[in-house]
């Protein structure tokens, strides 16, 4: 296995396998997926966002993908301006669905060299960290998406 592969090139591989096995015989890939204990979820990063949440949960019901990431500006409106029944309201329509909301998948980046622009991105991170804990999600991710070519790596790794 190549550890240096991108996540692209390991997602392009496994669906071609997949899809390679469900073509030999699609009623033993069916079988192997029912029989394993992973469990297959949703971002509503592309898919689901303009769902809003009952549509998004009883889509995902519908299909078995029983985890899903909300991210934050969709359709769903799950976001930290909700009141506290807004939010109790959420967490009791995941609670009586075998849909779990696993996390909450923010636009807080944590890359920029602007010690200013990143203290205000925790600030917004920690808001959201409590509306996943009063929705029942188990956390957040944010995303240190660039290396800021004006930092080193060796820093901005270590940072």
């Amino acid at each position: 296995m190549n550890l240096n592969q991108s996540r692209r090139s390991f997602i392009q591989k496994s669906l071609v396998t997949g899809a390679g096995l469900a073509l030999i015989d699609p009623f033993s890939a069916l079988a192997m997926i029912k029989k394993s204990k992973m469990r297959l979820g949703l971002v509503t990063y592309q898919w689901g966002k303009d769902w809003d949440l009952p549509t998004l949960i009883d889509n995902c019901e519908k299909t078995g993908l029983l985890g899903v990431e909300l991210r934050t500006e969709h359709a769903h409106g799950v976001e930290t301006k909700l009141s506290a029944n807004q939010r109790a309201d959420v967490k009791k329509r995941f609670a009586d669905s075998p849909v779990t909301c696993i996390g909450y998948g923010s636009n807080f980046e944590y890359h920029s060299p602007d010690p200013a622009e990143v203290r205000k991105n925790i600030e917004e991170t920690k808001k959201y960290l409590q509306l996943c804990k009063d929705i029942g999600a188990t956390g957040i991710k944010v995303k240190p998406n660039n290396l800021p070519n004006e930092v080193s790596k060796e820093k901005q790794l270590l940072k």
